[in-house]
């Protein structure tokens, strides 16, 4: 009997050929998340110059083309500018205030040395419990341990306390120490283009029948040069308010919307994150009620509460949030805290006043 055989081809398919066709793909896949996650942090420094610009846009329709040449008439229309022109600029120097101290603010990093405390036996089951319920939870991204309500961000490259988003308008994540500030942003940028928009829709209508005037002049006797130099000064500064109306009333549709997302997320003490997580882990066990939500986030002080800072005692309680699952690091006496104790929740000292009183 005898046996063919032949040698094998290079072109031969080898059991390994899938393997390594979906090594490569996690490769690509790998190599394409990381040159997008630097492309949007790239985006980021770009979109607060596109921030800048529409705000500089806005002050210069608003403040040196219609209003400011306004306040030097007499009479009612000059007082009505000059009123038009305070509320404005204390409207744009809080957007400004907000947004910077979002874009500059450390949304919140996790301590140093943080590590969760010993797992017990009830906790031994939490294999079955998604990750956003666990109490020990591990990132392998940082290959470190991080506290509940901690979540990675790739763009940013670490572990963000209490993270809602990374948002690129403001070019940094939100978190802990932000939120309160990017909240206040959307505020007073949404009051502050709903303003602008009712101010300028008389100038915007107002521009329109200003050029249609002029042409009337021009075609009832004015020279050809004049003619030409009104028109575009006039064309010039209808096209400013136009841009600057539509920007206003786009903004303001947008804004509305995202902020009605965020009052109901910020009243049941959610994120944007853990809204997607919460149908694994009703109820939710973080809800505190309204009102102690609401203090989690602004503080205590009501003085406060529209005012892009924090108070000290908001700064401490934020503090405790590393300490949600109990979990201690070395420098904790260092911050101020006591290893022995427990979180400080929002509105724990108001609870307590009003114990003491009813008692004595």
């Amino acid at each position: 009997t005898v046996t063919l055989t032949r040698e094998a081809s290079p072109l031969d398919p080898s059991p390994d050929t899938g393997a390594m066709a979906e090594l490569g793909w996690n490769v690509f896949a790998s190599k394409a998340c990381q040159l997008g996650h630097k492309l949007i942090k790239a985006l980021g420094s770009v979109m607060v110059l596109v921030v800048l610009g529409v705000i500089g846009l806005t002050y210069y329709t608003t403040v040196v083309l219609v209003y400011g040449p306004r306040t030097e008439e007499p009479g009612t229309e000059g007082k009505f500018a000059t009123i038009v022109l305070v509320v404005y600029h204390g409207l744009i120097l809080m957007v400004l205030w907000s947004y910077f101290a979002c874009v500059l603010t450390d949304p919140g990093r996790v301590p140093d040395g943080w590590y969760p405390p010993p797992e017990d036996e009830e906790e031994a089951v939490e294999s079955s419990k998604s990750n956003s319920e666990k109490r020990r939870r591990f990132c392998r991204k940082c290959a470190a341990w991080k506290p509940e309500r901690c979540h990675h961000c790739s763009v940013c490259g670490r572990c963000v306390l209490k993270m809602d988003h990374h948002c690129v308008w403001v070019a940094n994540c939100v978190g802990a120490y932000n939120y309160k500030f990017f909240l206040l942003f959307l505020t007073y940028t949404l009051v502050a283009a709903v303003f602008d928009a009712a101010v300028l829709l008389s100038s915007f209508i107002a521009f329109f029948k200003d050029l249609e005037m002029q042409r009337e002049e021009g075609a009832a006797g004015s020279s050809g040069e004049r003619r030409a130099e009104t028109e575009a000064e006039v064309g010039r500064g209808m096209v400013a308010v136009f841009v600057t109306f539509v920007l206003d009333v786009a903004f303001a549709a947008s804004l509305l919307g995202f902020i009605i997302m965020h009052v109901n997320l910020n009243l049941s003490n959610m994120t944007t994150i853990e809204m997607y997580e919460k149908k694994k882990t009703l109820p939710w066990r973080f809800d505190r009620g309204h009102h102690k939500n609401l203090l989690e986030v602004f503080g205590e002080n009501p003085v406060f509460w529209l005012v892009p800072v924090h108070t000290p005692g908001q700064l401490f309680r934020l503090l405790h949030i590393s300490r949600l699952s109990g979990g201690r690091y070395p420098e904790m006496e260092r911050d101020g805290l006591d290893p022995a104790g427990r979180p400080t929740e929002a509105g724990e000292e108001e609870l307590m006043e009003s114990r003491r009183s009813r008692c004595c």
